[in-house]
């Protein structure tokens, strides 16, 4: 029984191994300047276009006939992503395609969203990207409309004050659905065409990528350099500062190379790899990039730029110029936790509740009872000091993981001399982990009160690298700004991952802005049984 379990999980294993995903894009705009935020929701589906929750992650690049702009990780939760990233200002102006794929398969022309880049600051333009029109001879573009699908519905008023408060409504539907729904001024700066979910879902299927699927979290792919033997396994940890769950433990292939699963790693990070157990040997970890950089399936059309789009520009540039950070306007959706140590008993010693000592040893020595630091073998460890049921023997115990800041640390005497000024709690975690299969009998993370742990010395089998982690997924309430100037916004609201419930109605509040306009709204998605939606409706603010 056991050995058909077994071979039933590898069938399984190989069926989804064959299987491809397709990703459709949506993003809250069809045009930007150079230098904004581009809000994005993703739809994963497999071959016959049903949303599929196979993969963790998705990868998505700004490309142009110059190459890729910018890249960004999307998480992905029951076949849906969200995200956001920022446009590099230097790019030049020009028609861009944001492609995504996931690890097992390749990038479709038909999930391609179009966009529009202008750069108000500079006369950079994409290599034959752009075509000039005269003034006179300039028609305004507009985001080209499609057909709706499955019978959704949108309802506000056609014509509304500058400054009033509105409802949109969204429903129409006997079945559950998730929607990404935009509103935004629709000021004739858009690309000459784009792609539509009519297009996708009748598209030809992805080609298989080159990698293992990914459905715990990216796998992050390293080499160890340095190995002098060919017949040596190397073991390494990868950590980051500030997530002590952000642990990882991988071995080396015969050819050099480390993979570490992760559940996925959130925002841009600075990670911590650390060579543990090759012999007598230098060894350090370089990680290699997941994206592809491919370039457009089909050629981007040029832009069509003229001197009749100067004030539509203006106003955008004053928008973009008052715009608040990103971390004050947006609101967080639910996310891949990994709960390493999040659900574990802990202890912690808010250290300003004691008597300050200078060092991390002195403080174990006073009053931590259940740490003690010794010396073997001329080499300083932190053993765990445990007690029985009813607490009548007490033993220590080797083998624990050690962290500051979420930084795994191997060589204890990092931290016997260290500033204990410079530390705020120890939290330490008595029960044993499994780390990718790895045995500790207990965890202690030393929390410094502004991630000291970076500007440690490491030894040369460590390295210290920015890493880009997958985005946040976040939504845009469009909130009015509380300063007092002037109501500028050019995108009034954004969910990526809107929830529609059977025979309701989805009541969401706008405040329009402090000019007039032409706005459009659009919602598009999926149906729980696989059925496609989408609608768009326009309105005036006067």
């Amino acid at each position: 029984m056991k050995r058909i379990i077994i071979l039933s999980v590898l069938l399984l294993a190989a069926l989804a191994g064959q299987a491809q995903d397709r990703i459709y894009v949506v993003t809250d705009r069809p045009a930007y300047l150079a230098g904004d935020l581009v809000y994005c929701s993703l739809f994963c589906t497999d071959e016959k276009g049903r949303i599929s929750d196979f993969s963790a992650v998705s990868y998505l690049e700004l490309i142009s006939t110059d190459g890729t702009a910018a890249e960004v990780k999307i998480g992905l939760l029951e076949g849906r992503g969200a995200g956001v990233f920022r446009i590099p200002a230097q790019v030049p102006t020009g028609n861009y395609a944001l492609l995504a794929y996931t690890a097992r398969s390749q990038a479709v022309a038909e999930g391609t969203r179009r966009i529009a880049v202008f750069n108000s600051t500079s006369t950079a333009r994409v290599k034959d990207g752009v075509s000039l029109v005269p003034e006179s001879e300039y028609q305004v573009s507009v985001a080209a409309e499609q057909p709706a699908l499955g019978g959704l519905s949108l309802s506000i008023p056609g014509r509304l004050r500058s400054g009033q408060d509105a409802t949109l409504l969204i429903g129409g539907l006997d079945k559950d659905a998730s929607l990404a729904v935009s509103v935004w001024h629709e000021d004739g700066l858009a690309p000459q065409d784009g792609k539509t979910l009519s297009g996708f879902l009748h598209g030809k299927a992805a080609a298989p990528g080159p990698r293992m699927g990914e459905y715990e979290g990216e796998i992050i792919y390293a080499s160890v350099e340095g190995m002098k033997r060919s017949d040596d396994q190397a073991t390494a940890i990868l950590s980051t500062a500030g997530s002590p769950s952000n642990v990882y433990i991988g071995r080396s292939t015969e050819d050099g190379r480390i993979n570490f699963v992760t559940d996925n790693i959130y925002g841009d990070r600075e990670l911590v790899c650390e060579v543990t157990s090759v012999q007598g040997q230098e060894c350090h970890i370089n990680l290699a990039s997941p994206f592809r950089h491919p370039a457009p399936e089909e050629p981007l059309p040029p832009l069509v730029l003229s001197a009749a789009q100067r004030g539509a520009l203006v106003s955008r540039k004053a928008a973009l110029q008052a715009s608040a950070p990103l971390d004050t306007l947006d609101l967080f959706l639910p996310k891949r936790q990994n709960l390493l140590l999040e659900t574990a008993p802990a202890i912690t010693y808010h250290l300003d509740d004691y008597t300050r000592f200078p060092t991390v040893r002195e403080i174990c020595v006073e009053f931590i009872q259940e740490l003690q630091f010794v010396k073997k073998d001329g080499t300083w460890r932190i053993r765990m000091i445990k007690a029985d049921g009813v607490e009548a023997r007490k033993y220590s115990q080797d083998n624990i993981l050690v962290m500051m800041d979420g930084v795994v640390l191997s060589d204890h005497g990092m931290l016997e001399d260290f500033d204990a000024m410079l530390l705020e709690d120890i939290d330490i975690y008595p029960e044993g982990i499994a780390i990718s299969g790895v045995a500790y009998n207990g965890v202690v993370n030393f929390v410094s009160k502004k991630n000291y742990v970076t500007a440690l010395h490491f030894p040369s089998n460590v390295r210290v690298v920015d890493f880009k982690g997958v985005s946040y997924p976040v939504w845009y309430k469009g909130n009015a700004p509380k300063t007092e100037e002037r109501d500028m916004r050019q995108l009034l609201y954004w969910h990526p991952a809107q929830e529609l419930k059977a025979d309701e109605t989805l009541r969401i509040p706008l405040h329009t802005p402090a000019y007039s306009g032409r706005f459009k709204v659009v919602a598009e998605g999926w149906t729980s049984d696989g059925e496609p939606l989408r609608a768009e409706y326009s309105f005036d603010v006067e």
